[in-house]
């Protein structure tokens, strides 16, 4: 498996030169590291070029192979995950995601998505809220320059009303969906448990009642916006539909 997805391809160029150089030569060393099968330092020194900032869908598919060889297989599904937004990492990412998944012993109940959600999540990973925002403010300049130039000259067209209070209503609509997707992204981020078990508690505090247990692997959604104001506690759902507080500890939100 990790001889099939060894990624030795430079990194992408970012930042000044010099760092690009050193970020390459910490890369080269790393991926050295990790065909010696010295693991534990690889994944040290990609995680060193990650705080540089100098990230790319080759390494964080090497630091999911690291994670995986070290038996971190929750880690390891973090860092294929990150590998899969990068075009170049995508289709060995998807691969070792589907080989991952197989190996955890315990899988996680996943409701599926209702179709609201999967149409924000698709426009999400599409046009974005900055996309659609976009195309609502043509739809606002199309109306209003019919309007004024209906002052000027007027149009005769079968309908013009209605057709007007359509075209507002679209503009309307497609600016409330820009800041509704943008406020779904911003608020609920997704993550990955990565310790072997983690409690989901009722409240953000030792002792509280149990909800459930989220196993290594399982995928979450992060409530930001209730998490933000209690420290060391993460606002989650899990696959399954179930509400809770996890500790940070233990957890990767992407």
């Amino acid at each position: 498996m990790r001889s099939i997805l060894v990624v030795l391809i430079v990194l992408f160029p970012l930042g000044s030169a010099i760092a690009e150089q050193n970020a390459q030569l910490m890369f080269d060393q790393a991926n050295t590291m990790l065909e010696e099968n010295n693991f534990t330092k690889a994944l040290e020194s990609y995680r060193n070029i990650e705080e540089l900032g100098e990230v790319s869908g080759p390494l964080f598919l090497n630091m999911g192979i690291a994670s995986m060889e070290i038996d971190s297989l929750g880690l390891a599904k973090f860092y294929f995950l990150k590998a899969k937004n990068f075009n170049v990492t995508r289709a060995k990412a998807v691969e070792a995601l589907e080989f991952v998944n197989s190996q955890f012993s315990r899988q996680s109940a996943i409701l599926p998505k209702l179709p609201w959600d999967r149409a924000v999540d698709h426009l999400k990973e599409g046009i974005g809220a900055s996309g659609i925002f976009v195309l609502g403010l043509i739809f606002i300049f199309i109306t209003i320059t019919f309007i004024i130039a209906n002052w000027f000259y007027p149009i005769h067209i079968p309908k013009k009303t209605m057709m007007l209070v359509v075209a507002i209503s679209l503009s309307c609509c497609t600016a409330f969906l820009a800041f509704y997707v943008d406020y779904v992204d911003q608020r609920y981020k997704d993550g990955v448990i990565v310790a072997k078990q983690q409690p989901v508690t009722t409240q953000p505090i030792d002792n509280a009642d149990l909800v459930s247990i989220a196993y290594e692997g399982y995928s979450i959604t992060v409530d930001t916006f209730t998490s933000e104001h209690t420290d060391g506690w993460y606002y989650i759902r899990l696959g399954n539909g179930q509400f809770g507080w996890i500790q940070t500890q233990g957890s990767k939100i992407l």
